[in-house]
């Protein structure tokens, strides 16, 4: 239950702030055809797209993995 808490508690950010946090050009997280194609894990709310920092380093550690496979 606590991990489910944690989870909905986490803040979204903007597509600047994630890239900054991982490092990624800003244009493959605000375009819609680069993030469709790399499949980046993000929410839309309303109009705005965001993203859980979390999820995002999730996502790049198997992106690596894929990779080295």
């Amino acid at each position: 239950m606590n991990d489910v808490n944690q989870i909905l508690n986490e803040r979204l950010v903007d597509a600047r702030k994630a890239a900054h946090c991982i490092n990624l050009p800003l244009y493959l997280l605000s375009h819609p055809k680069e993030r469709q194609r790399i499949g980046v894990p993000h929410y839309r709310v309303g109009k705005m797209i965001r993203f859980k920092v979390s999820e995002l380093m999730a996502w790049m550690q198997a992106q690596g993995e894929k990779s080295d496979a």
